[in-house]
């Protein structure tokens, strides 16, 4: 069904637009480079004791950990908001 939806939707137009929306994506297909091949980190690491009520707080945000972790320091890696 998407299929479908794909092919009707490369021959529509945008406003007052020449080409078609099939035209502008068969243009602009070569134009992102490649993804890169090395790993890479896409959030920040911290390491936050455990409290005494087997917590850690990362970045204001209170988060519960198992027990057996309290007084530990543990290594935590949070993620970057996208906007």
């Amino acid at each position: 069904m998407v299929d479908e939806w794909d092919l009707t939707d490369e021959s529509r137009r945008l406003r007052s637009r020449t080409r078609t929306v099939g035209e502008y994506f068969a243009a602009e297909q070569s134009l992102p480079k490649p993804l890169p091949t090395e790993l890479f980190e896409t959030g920040r690491w911290f390491t936050p004791r455990v409290d005494r009520f087997g917590q850690v707080n990362v970045r204001g945000n209170a988060y519960s950990v198992p027990v057996r972790f309290i007084g530990h320091q543990l290594r935590v890696l949070c993620c970057t908001p996208t906007a």
